[in-house]
């Protein structure tokens, strides 16, 4: 964890300033732009971030929170790192700098964050409720098209369908570094009095059977 990726030679820029300049009657409560009654969603940020990036930067933000869950990608919750640079030129030198997806950060809303220590044991055992924090209930903040919310999952179908050959790389990435042992591993690296055992077996679960619904919409095999 770092407290601040910015520093004398860098600076953010978060997201909703680039969806305002492409969408100038954008709301930031209601995360739609009033004119045109278009929501916050894939095809607004790529509309918005032309000539910066295009989905395979996109798709990594969507993965890791289809990945952990987040619910909370927000305009303000991505942006562009600036980082100031000259480049030679003759005698000279003239400012280039460059852009680049910064860190993501503010992923508090994720990893069940919001679950009982006391529920655990129960979700763990009903099908139902396992089954609505892996993918009921677990709803995106960004959506597609006209659809917000929308379901993690149903947005990586969405993106599978629609980007395929762009994003596999990064599915094909997730399959092979996400696994039992290496979640076991960071999990462990926690003291029990952070994250209790409990929690500790919930979070692994959560975090490998949402891996393995991903890799299945991308039909590859599980590297486990």
């Amino acid at each position: 964890m770092s407290y601040s990726f910015v520093g004398s030679t860098t600076s953010l820029i978060e997201g909703v300033e680039f969806i305002l300049g492409k969408y100038p009657y954008y709301d930031r409560d209601s995360l739609t732009d009033t004119y045109s009654n278009t929501p916050y969603s894939v095809q607004m940020i790529l509309e918005s971030m032309k000539g910066i990036f295009e989905i395979g930067v996109l798709a990594k933000i969507l993965l890791f929170d289809a990945l952990i869950g987040n619910s909370d990608r927000h305009h303000s919750n991505w942006g562009i790192t600036e980082k100031k640079g000259f480049l030679s030129l003759g005698n000279g030198v003239i400012p280039a700098n460059a852009l680049y997806l910064s860190p993501l950060y503010d992923n508090g809303s994720s990893l069940c964050s919001y679950i009982n220590e006391n529920d655990i044991e129960t979700i763990l055992r009903d099908k139902m409720k396992y089954e609505s924090i892996i993918n009921t209930k677990s709803k995106s903040a960004i959506g597609w098209k006209d659809i917000r919310p929308i379901r993690h999952l149903e947005l990586i179908k969405n993106l599978s369908d629609e980007y395929y050959d762009e994003t596999v790389y990064f599915v094909k990435n997730i399959n092979e570094k996400v696994t039992v042992k290496s979640v076991k591993d960071i999990l462990n690296t926690f003291n029990d009095n952070i994250i209790s055992p409990k929690m500790k077996m919930l979070l692994k679960n959560f975090i490998i059977d949402r891996k393995n619904r991903i890799i299945e919409i991308y039909n590859l095999e599980s590297e486990e």
